[in-house]
Formats: structure tokens, C-alpha cells, sequence
């Protein structure tokens, strides 16, 4: 079985925007499934949103080439005024290629901003990325991983604890520096 892999995804525009991208996958449909049906027509009306090529049976060879992972769908969404995030859920990998079709289509309207971190279940990676109107980046960093504190390794549940807490300190930091080295190599390469 695969590792589940969460992208959350934060995109910025404009009101107008927003609304039209988020009435083409949120359709009234979505409103009135169940949350399993949710997420897969969810996914399914961004795919066929974003690709053109997007094939009406399962492809783990379209899947992989196309979205960069075997299985992908949007485990969740929250909608503003002008941002919408989407949370995805993914098989041993970021959906990196995903994440720069969507710059793309994006990029078509003018102005707006991206942000993409994730975490694989097994903390086997970690990545940020980020896309506006002149680019996008994405980095997977799967070698520089902190062990996972086991309780084996602690005299007492409170040292164990802090061992932990730091662990999932030191992965928000690995996400927000990828995040940042995204941002920073789209202003100094755009």
C-alpha cells in the first residue's frame, strides 16, 4: 500500500477569478454527494479543467506523467473572496507536475500566487513550492528526513513528547524553507 502523500495547495487572485475557477470544480453536483463522491468529482472537474488529454478511465501511466504521482484527488477545500485551498491527497509523492499545470492555468488570468507545501504520511519528503504569473518551482527534499523520535529511545513520555514536538517543528521549518527557496529562486530567475 501506498503512502499517502498531503499537498496543501493556496492559490491567490482576484475575486472574479476565484469565483470562476472555483464554480468549475465546486459544481452543484459536488454539493449534493457524499464526501468519498466529493473529493473524486472534485478532482475529476479540475482535471478535466486543467488537461485537455484527461482520459475517462484510470491511466497510472497518465496519472504519473501528467500530475507526477500514481493516484491523486482533493482530500479537502476551503474557499474566500480571492483565495481557495486545496488539500490533496496522493501516493508516495507530491503531485509536483499538478502543481505547475494549475501555474499554468492561472497564468492565462494575470496576477496571482501560489503556495504548495506537503508531507508524506512515513516522512519519507517533505516540499514547497511556489507559482505566480512569471513561473513556477517546486522542490522535493527526501534526503535530509529527522528519524521520526521512537519512545523506545526516552526515560520518560515528557522527554518523548518534546522529542516529537521538535521533529514536527523541524518539518515546518524543512517546508517553509523549501517554500521560501521556491519564492526566492522566482525572484532572482523569473
Amino acid at each position: 500500500m501506498a503512502n499517502n502523500v498531503y499537498t496543501n495547495v493556496s492559490i491567490e487572485s482576484s475575486k472574479n477569478v476565484i469565483k470562476e475557477f472555483s464554480d468549475k470544480i465546486i459544481t452543484p453536483e459536488v454539493e449534493k454527494s457524499d464526501w468519498n463522491q466529493k473529493s473524486t468529482i472534485v478532482a475529476e472537474n479540475l482535471f478535466k479543467l486543467i488537461y485537455d488529454d484527461y482520459p475517462e478511465e484510470y491511466s497510472r501511466e497518465w496519472n504519473t506523467e501528467n500530475l507526477g504521482t500514481k493516484w491523486c484527488f482533493v482530500h479537502d477545500w476551503q474557499l474566500d473572496d480571492d483565495t481557495i485551498d486545496l488539500t490533496f491527497d496522493s501516493a508516495w509523492y507530491p503531485p509536483d507536475e499538478l502543481f505547475h499545470k494549475l501555474a499554468e492555468h492561472f497564468k492565462k488570468f494575470g496576477d496571482f500566487e501560489m503556495e504548495a507545501t506537503s508531507e508524506d504520511e512515513a516522512y519519507q519528503n517533505v516540499s514547497g513550492g511556489y507559482a505566480n504569473q512569471h513561473g513556477s518551482e517546486f522542490i522535493v527534499e527526501d534526503d535530509n528526513i529527522p528519524p521520526y523520535p521512537d519512545d523506545e529511545d526516552f526515560d520518560s513520555q515528557e522527554k518523548h513528547d518534546e522529542a516529537i514536538e521538535e521533529f514536527y517543528d523541524k518539518i515546518a521549518d524543512m517546508k517553509d524553507d523549501l517554500l521560501n527557496e521556491c519564492k526566492q529562486d522566482l525572484i532572482m530567475y523569473p
